[in-house]
């Protein structure tokens, strides 16, 4: 009998234990702002950070569109280069232009 991917992957596990520990309200005030900045509930991001699991900051929706949006017209840009489209332009200058962006992405 063949597998399909539902019996493939393992059974999610219900978590019924239920754990309290004591913080001030300013602690609770700052996980409570990591947790919204990754876009995780207050239960996940405590589980993950303890767990040693990723926790990242999500990238604001607008930035992302106005990175998508850069990144398509340096794409663009790199392609009428190197097709030698581009007066006076060179990949020189194309990769300083990069190195730029993602320096103060940084």
């Amino acid at each position: 009998m063949e597998e399909t991917e539902a019996q493939s992957q393992p059974a999610k596990e219900n978590r019924e234990v239920i754990k309290r520990f004591r913080a001030t309200p300013g602690e609770v005030s700052k996980i409570e702002a990591k947790a919204k900045k990754a876009g995780l509930n207050f239960s996940e991001y405590c589980r993950r950070a303890v767990l040693d699991k990723p926790v990242v900051e999500r990238v604001p929706v607008e930035l992302r569109r106005q990175l998508g949006g850069a990144g398509n017209n340096l794409n663009q840009l790199t392609k009428l280069a190197n097709a030698g489209k581009l007066p006076g332009v060179g990949i020189e200058a194309l990769n300083e232009l990069v190195n730029r962006l993602l320096e103060t992405l940084r």
